[in-house]
């Protein structure tokens, strides 16, 4: 009880220095978080929304270039999340812009930070995936469904250490991200061929007997 009632309070304290921050980005990030807490939806999507806002939220005055923000915001279709990490990953700090009337040590810190928030997606990233594999309805679904993820997966985690993130993001990379993007359609189908096997094993085991 004490937990959730320290959780409640933080959340409220949090949602509340979020609302007084009137920067787009934020209120694009505030408007993905309400409707998960609309659907009640927890999972990957939800923690990586809440993650970007506590990274987002401590870099001082940082709005997104505008052709950004129209690619993160603007297609109902798609997560604001997982787009500002997508291009956060492709286009590094200038994905971001700091207004030009932020001169001097304030200029220096949100810079600073922009390059702090970078150098995390990779972590970021790797959580988002980690996370999505263990909640798949097996340990085969993902490869199933998407069979070059574990050698993409290996090399973020080990191979890449001195290498630019905006490296991976390329060509054959940036196909697995998109398809990972819809993990829920992946899980749905895993379920469907899991469901059909146990099916096909009753079957076979009522004949046996």
């Amino acid at each position: 009880m004490k937990w959730i009632i320290i959780t409640s309070f933080f959340l409220l304290s949090f949602n509340a220095l979020a609302t007084r921050d009137e920067r787009q980005i934020l209120k694009c990030l505030g408007e993905e978080e309400k409707k998960f807490h609309l659907r009640k939806e927890t999972g990957p999507l939800y923690d990586l929304n809440q993650r970007l806002i506590s990274e987002i939220i401590q870099i001082p005055k940082a709005e997104l270039d505008a052709e950004y923000y129209a690619e993160m915001c603007n297609k109902r279709s798609q997560s604001p999340s997982l787009k500002l990490l997508e291009l956060s990953i492709r286009m590094g700090k200038d994905v971001f812009e700091v207004p030009p009337e932020v001169l001097g040590s304030q200029r220096e810190m949100a810079l600073g930070m922009i390059d702090d928030y970078i150098e995390s997606t990779k972590e970021i990233f790797l959580q988002f995936m980690t996370q999505i594999q263990t909640q798949a309805p097996s340990a085969s679904c993902l490869k199933e469904e998407i069979p070059q993820i574990d050698a993409f997966f290996t090399d973020i985690k080990y191979l890449q250490e001195d290498v630019d993130m905006k490296k991976i993001f390329a060509g054959r990379d940036l196909k697995i991200f998109k398809e990972l993007i819809g993990y829920s359609q992946a899980f749905e189908r895993c379920r469907l061929r899991i469901k059909k096997k146990l099916k096909s094993e009753s079957k076979a085991a009522a004949k046996k007997s």
